[in-house]
């Protein structure tokens, strides 16, 4: 690996030309990051649909409701649960996408085993940091409390808690969004090492450094939010339109609620892992003159082996 060789010209870009660069990333390794990406994705797609079956169930929910609700305002609900699932799970299932993406810049393409070696080495930190805190593994826990009926299960309870808990995680990775990039990138422990003499550095204070000076990351959040709803619906909507071409089914039904709007919310999530990696590259260059740290450190080593 050269420092100084990289796929990406290491500068300073905007909000704008993120954007256009990760579709170019998506066209350059499309290949690869499918593949990843699916793998990472697969489980947590499997069991969300296994715990998010009981409401689907709309006929069987508009009967049995304790309180007034339509079909439509059930399948509604349902959506915005996977949608929540997604949100939430997307940095933890994507995190082998994300350590390919800091291998890929310097022009190194790791095996699907390399990648499984070096996230599972981390698997400590991704599941406290994004499954428990960021609630990656929270929300399959929350959907799972909900799928053996524990008497929480009433129109409106599931979908305003989920919300207000995807409202909370929204707001702390629009502030903090690069953990994923802070804990396999640079691989900071959560806390010191009890050696006498250690000093690396640790997550929080990482991210504390990393963050301070990014105060536009939430806006970029936003904007990324407004894309991904459209995305979303247009994607969706052409889904349902192969599907009525195809099979002849033009009303909502099982391919849409099981196929068509989680892949579509996963291709997303994929997409966004892109653009957040492009962002925290971006804010490294803009905050630490990382583009000079390359060179400073590229020309090191060659003065190393020359000596």
């Amino acid at each position: 690996m050269q420092l100084d060789k990289t796929a990406l010209v290491i500068e300073q870009r905007s909000a704008d030309e993120l954007f256009d660069l990760s579709l170019v990333l998506l066209r350059s390794y499309w290949y690869r990051i499918v593949t990843i990406a699916i793998v990472g994705a697969l489980p947590f797609f499997l069991l969300n649909w296994f715990l998010l079956q009981p409401e689907a169930d709309f006929d069987r929910l508009v009967m049995s409701s304790r309180s007034y609700g339509t079909r439509e305002g059930f399948i509604i609900r349902h959506l915005w649960l996977m949608a929540v699932m997604v949100y939430l799970q997307a940095p933890l299932a994507m995190a082998g996408l994300t350590y390919f993406l800091g291998q890929a810049v310097f022009i190194e393409e790791p095996t699907l085993r390399q990648i499984w070696k070096s996230v599972s080495s981390r698997w400590i930190a991704l599941a406290w940091i994004l499954g428990i805190l960021r609630g990656g593994l929270v929300s399959l826990l929350y959907m799972a409390w909900v799928y053996w009926d524990v008497g929480f299960n009433t129109p409106l309870e599931i979908s305003v808690v989920a919300t207000v808990y995807a409202l909370l995680i929204y707001l702390v990775r629009g502030f903090r969004p690069f953990a994923g990039e802070i804990l396999l990138l640079e691989r900071c422990p959560i806390r010191s090492s009890a050696k006498p003499g250690g000093n690396e550095l640790i997550y929080k204070r990482r991210s504390q450094w990393l963050h301070s000076g990014s105060g536009d990351l939430f806006s970029v959040q936003i904007g990324l939010t407004l894309i991904a709803i459209c995305f979303v619906t247009v994607f969706t909507l052409g889904g349902l339109f192969i599907v009525g071409v195809l099979v002849g089914l033009w009303t909502w039904g099982w391919w849409a609620n099981t196929i068509i709007v989680p892949v579509v919310l996963w291709m997303m999530a994929t997409w966004g892992t892109v653009i957040r990696f492009l962002l925290y590259l971006n804010t490294r260059i803009r905050s630490e003159g990382w583009e000079v740290e390359l060179k400073l450190k590229a020309e090191s080593l060659r003065l190393l082996e020359a000596l």
